[in-house]
């Protein structure tokens, strides 16, 4: 951390002192929630179990929402200088069918975002400090009491905002959890290797879906290789990732190209997945509200999530604000229709793709129409820069339009 950051946790180790928000998790979207309401004016304390810079399983892709969010705070020039900058998606089906999708996209490790947010946050005002919570409690007068391991220091806020990721033990002692059990599963590890890829990798492989493996270039020969699984009926969740990982390390040519002059510079490490807006409450009826992951906040289909986790900060953060401004709970009482609102009917949109393209046969057939349409190619990258509901693309009106006619004629 730096000298500042430290002074900051030491001042609010304080006990007594009455915070107008706590937010348990500083992730993305934990830290943009703070950043926002920190320069609202009120006093803010960010609490994470980890230090940062910190490791985070992710695939260190930025797209278009991502990006979005984080010019929005004022960091996208920044992050643009210190991250890899990419045009181009190369998507390849389960047989090997190669479809480019153009989209802007920016590489960064997460230890590197991530700090960059909470850096952000506590330069405009929050207070971070280092600690386990164990507990977070709603007392009868309205305020949010929390505890931390190994202290005997109650730390006092008028809201709560949890953003604790896949990591949902707080919400369920509040009763906030409709379903403990996670949506999928991630891992990534990272390489080095003199084999250049300028884009990025997307692979279709039989033997993961629903979901797929990726290479995503770094920059300075450096690349973040991995693979994500989605559970469904079929499937379950009896998955071995690190088969699934060898399988596309040595059945798909680019990957196995790679990797056989890689040098590994990171170990292969797994991570939860809840996705789909879906499995936690976004409120708890009184003054604790859940952001970011926690209540399922990443992509179905892409497995994508910084750019939703912040989004729900950022929504989370201007109800908050209204909340303390009117002295009202009320609006902590709109965020979860305010969220379903401006958020759920993509994720629809989402959920419809991913089972799409859980049938190999089926991603086969998409990339083969994509590739021979310049208008469905266009259509992809729209779905990418979320201009194009993928509803509208993965519909056999679309993909077989002459199909589709002669069934019409019949």
């Amino acid at each position: 951390m730096t000298g500042r950051t430290e002074t900051v946790q030491s001042a609010a180790a304080g006990s007594g002192k009455l915070w107008d928000v706590l937010i348990v998790g500083a992730g993305p979207a934990g830290a943009t929630a703070a950043a926002y309401l920190a320069s609202f004016g009120h006093t803010v304390l960010l609490l994470d179990r980890h230090r940062f810079p910190r490791e985070k399983v992710c695939g260190d892709g930025l797209i278009p929402d991502a990006l979005m969010s984080l010019r929005a705070l004022g960091l996208y020039e920044i992050v643009r200088r210190q991250g890899h900058c990419i045009d181009n998606i190369l998507v390849l089906s389960p047989s090997g069918i190669r479809v480019q999708i153009r989209a802007q996209c920016v590489t960064l490790k997460r230890r590197r975002l991530d700090k960059l947010i909470l850096d952000e946050a506590v330069a405009r005002g929050a207070a971070f400090r280092t600690a386990s919570v164990e507990r977070v409690r709603q007392a009868a007068d309205g305020s949010v009491y929390a505890d931390a391991t190994g202290s005997d220091i109650h730390i006092r806020a008028r809201i709560g905002i949890l953003a604790t990721g896949a990591d949902v033990a707080l919400l369920e002692d509040l009763r906030m959890l409709g379903r403990r059990g996670h949506s999928g599963i991630a891992a990534r590890c990272y390489v080095r290797s003199p084999v250049k890829i300028e884009e990025l990798v997307v692979s279709f492989d039989r033997s993961i879906a629903p979901g797929y493996a990726w290479i995503f270039p770094l920059g300075g020969d450096e690349y973040n290789v991995g693979c994500g699984v989605f559970f469904n009926e079929r499937r379950g969740r009896k998955v071995n990732l690190r088969d699934a990982f060898n399988t596309f390390a040595s059945k798909v040519t680019i990957a196995r190209t790679l990797l056989d002059r890689a040098k590994s510079i990171g170990p292969l490490r797994g991570a939860r997945i809840r996705s789909g807006l879906a499995g936690s409450s976004f409120h708890n009826d009184a003054s604790i509200l859940s952001i970011g992951e926690a209540v399922g906040a990443t992509y179905p289909f892409t497995g994508e999530g910084i750019g939703k986790a912040m989004q729900t900060g950022s929504l989370a953060a201007l109800q908050v604000h209204s909340a303390l401004v009117k002295s009202s709970l009320e609006p902590l009482s709109q965020f979860q229709s305010l969220v379903h609102e401006h958020l759920m009917p993509r994720y629809f949109g989402y959920e419809v793709a991913q089972r799409w393209i859980s049938k190999p046969w089926m991603s086969d057939l998409i990339a083969a129409r994509i590739r021979s349409s310049i208008n469905l190619q266009r259509m992809a990258a729209g779905i990418i820069n979320e201009a194009t509901d993928p509803r509208d693309v993965f519909t056999w009106r679309t993909l077989l339009p002459q199909w589709t006619r002669r069934s019409n004629a019949t």
